[in-house]
């Protein structure tokens, strides 16, 4: 059985501080939402931004990135369940229960492996801004599938909302696509890739919206352990990414490549494979991957506190954030446009986090 909950985000964490007073895990639990936006927002402006970067500054394998920032998962699983989530004792109990169920959440790591990879080729294509533009088609997706999935009918409000958030985000894109095309054709860049980078991004929404909110029924369903959860996910999203670099090496093969589609099982070869795994890694790339593992625990927090609403609304802030402090940094007004976009995200999320009056239906 499901938990009901009313998605909230600045309200509920408003709602939340009148509670009594505590001590200051009682303060981090009442303020937990918009502790959790904030944080989602941060989290997702630095990983985008860094990324960008390191894509602009130096070539290397999004996979191996990919493999890394789920072994990285391990760990911190294994501090936040030593912290917070019954002590060291319930370490082995934890990792007992999650292969004892060895086919559980194996589609949903599928969906999120894809996702894990298109996000490097994307931000290749696309710059940070862009890309979080973009991705806010996740919310339409997210909606929708939280009506199929779920059963979660939106208040009138709350629909309105996300109408103007996707207003905001377009006209945000409006300017952003003025910029971008202006450099892509300084640098020779074809539009082909822009489009294919669109394409990636709103393919990319899609397949994490999904997996997404099948992940919060998971999560909210009684008697369902995150911790449990998360080593199934992580597990899987490791093996899906081994399948896939198998299947592009046959396919290599298949196509005429050889034998040197295939890794060299001797010492040297395999020496050799493992540095051009590695290359064009540098402290930026390792802070990625720092980064992408911290998702491990602050996704499924948000799912399991918050809802899928709350998640894909740290996009759209995030934007906010980047937007204003790339202006700083530029030492420029931002433009009137990007000024309305952002006006219509800001108030997109105090619109949907508002709530009726008490016997009044909107």
């Amino acid at each position: 059985r499901l938990r009901a909950k009313e998605p909230s985000l600045l309200a509920d964490a408003a709602e939340s501080a009148a509670g009594r007073p505590g001590s200051t895990g009682g303060w981090l639990v009442r303020h937990r939402s918009l502790l959790l936006l904030i944080a989602l927002v941060l989290h997702k402006c630095a990983t985008d931004g860094l990324t960008r970067w390191t894509r602009l500054q130096t070539s290397y394998s999004g996979a191996t990135v990919a493999v890394l920032s789920e072994v990285f998962k391990f760990p911190l699983i294994v501090a936040a369940i030593c912290s917070i989530g019954g002590g060291a004792s319930q370490i082995a109990p934890v990792f007992k229960e999650a292969l004892s169920k060895p086919l559980g959440n194996c589609w949903i790591a599928l969906c999120y492996t894809f996702n894990n990879l298109l996000y490097f080729d994307a931000l290749s294509a696309l710059s940070a801004v862009a890309y979080q533009v973009l991705s806010q088609s996740k919310t339409v997706f997210t909606a929708g599938l939280m009506f199929l999935l779920v059963g979660k009918r939106l208040r009138l409000r709350q629909v309105l909302a996300i109408g103007m958030l996707i207003a905001g985000a377009v006209t945000v894109n409006m300017q952003e696509l003025a910029r971008a095309s202006a450099s892509a054709t300084a640098a020779g860049v074809a539009p082909a890739a822009v489009l294919w980078g669109v394409f990636l991004v709103l393919f990319s929404s899609f397949i994490s919206a999904l997996p997404n909110v099948a992940y919060e029924k998971v999560l909210k369903t009684e008697g369902e352990n995150q911790y449990v959860n998360n080593v199934q996910v992580t597990v899987w999203i490791m093996i899906w990414i081994g399948v896939a670099r198998i299947l592009g090496a046959s396919r290599e093969l298949l196509a005429g490549a050889g034998a040197a589609a295939l890794p060299s099982l001797s010492l040297g070869g395999l020496a050799g494979g493992l540095r051009a795994a590695f290359d064009g890694f540098t402290p930026a790339v390792w802070g990625v991957i720092l980064l992408k593992a911290l998702n491990g625990l602050l996704i499924p927090a948000t799912f399991k506190y918050a809802d899928n609403i709350l998640y894909s609304y740290a996009k759209p802030s995030s934007i906010v954030v980047t937007t204003l402090v790339s202006a700083a940094f530029a030492g420029v007004v931002p433009a009137p446009s990007l000024l309305i976009g952002v006006a219509l995200v800001v108030s997109s999320v105090v619109l949907y986090s508002s709530k009726p009056k008490a016997g009044k239906a909107d």
